[in-house]
């Protein structure tokens, strides 16, 4: 059988003009007690806006000096610091190379293997702040899961007639 694995979108914010370093994930009711397959998260030349609220990304500078700390429901962090661009598996090619116009590659997929995160005790840590004293901006990032009451699919494309 195949494992169903759904997705979440969940938004960091980033108040505009502030001065913290430090963003706690939110609480997502749908991620409590999950287990986690993958997270994806996105900086402005891929997706420039939240589709939640319409909040601008952080720039893709600002997530290179972005570290995500992830914690387990015994307390610990098992994924302490870690760069935030190694959760870009979508990487924008910026510039022509060779007359090659700019695209969009997917690198590997830094996936896990069923952790349950406790999301509000987890966090995202900057470098220096992500200060634009005008708006907001916001960390946005893709979570894939199993949910806890449904790990195997029950239905197959190979039993429809």
């Amino acid at each position: 059988m195949k494992r169903v694995v759904k997705h979440e979108l969940i938004e960091v914010i980033v108040p505009a003009g502030s001065t913290a370093t430090r963003f706690q994930l939110p609480d997502a009711q749908n991620l409590r007690n999950v287990q986690t397959w993958g997270i994806q998260i996105y900086y402005d030349l891929l997706v420039p806006f939240s589709i939640i609220n319409g909040t601008a990304t952080i720039t893709k500078q600002d997530s290179l000096l972005s570290f995500l700390t992830l914690e387990n429901y015994a307390g610990r962090q098992f994924d302490k610091q870690s760069p935030i661009n190694k959760y870009q598996t979508i990487e924008h090619n910026l510039s022509e190379v060779a007359g090659i116009p700019a695209t969009i590659q997917e690198k590997d997929f830094k996936s896990f293997v069923g952790q349950k995160i406790n999301f509000p005790k987890s966090y995202i840590d900057v470098v220096t702040p992500i200060a634009d004293a005008g708006k907001n901006k916001v960390f946005l990032i893709s979570v894939y899961y199993t949910d806890q009451n449904e790990d195997f699919s029950r239905t197959s494309f190979a039993n429809k007639k």
